[in-house]
């Protein structure tokens, strides 16, 4: 159990060390790729597509029951 607490202790970072390494970035960096730009659209239409798809399936049930 010491053995562990000092290795944790060993490897825990101070407050001072864990600051924000800032990178220079590409040049580049800001040119999205047609993928890139298309994940929202595509993320927001498979979110909804399982609850319209839950819907349509209840309310088929319901017209066949009703």
């Amino acid at each position: 159990m010491t053995d562990e607490l000092a290795v944790v202790a060993a490897t825990k970072t101070s407050l001072s060390d864990a600051g924000i390494a800032v990178r220079d970035l590409p040049e580049n960096a800001h040119t999205l790729s047609i993928a890139d730009r298309a994940e929202g659209a595509i993320q927001f239409v498979s979110r909804w597509a399982g609850i319209l798809a839950f819907c349509a399936a209840i309310g088929a049930i319901a017209y066949l029951i009703f």
